[in-house]
């Protein structure tokens, strides 16, 4: 099933958006609850398109995030930005796969 071109360019934005929402909470870890709380358009957000975005950001050749897993409760789990994604927040490195607006 091919995806269009704006389905691609929501996915960049919100893998950007988590990032920067994160960078503000720079310092803490927040829970998975709380971070979709901060995104923009939070309504409008599957738990499965913040699960997808959070394994992109956070697989084993990107390591962006870090998620330590809360296995009674998945929206539990805290999550935090790992010295790379503060690298890309700050635009020192680029993904082809995130948009930053900041």
């Amino acid at each position: 099933m091919s995806r269009s071109a704006l389905d691609i360019i929501k996915t960049k934005q919100l893998r950007g958006n988590i990032v920067e929402t994160l960078y503000r909470y720079y310092g803490e870890d927040i829970s998975l609850s709380v971070l979709k709380a901060s995104l923009p358009l939070s309504g409008l957000l599957t738990d499965t398109g913040i699960k997808s975005a959070l394994y992109y950001l956070g697989g084993r050749e990107k390591e962006f995030v870090h998620l330590e897993l809360n296995k009674t409760n998945y929206m539990d789990s805290l999550i935090w930005l790992t010295p790379r994604g503060v690298n890309l927040a700050e635009g020192d490195l680029e993904d082809v796969g995130v948009v930053i607006d900041g």
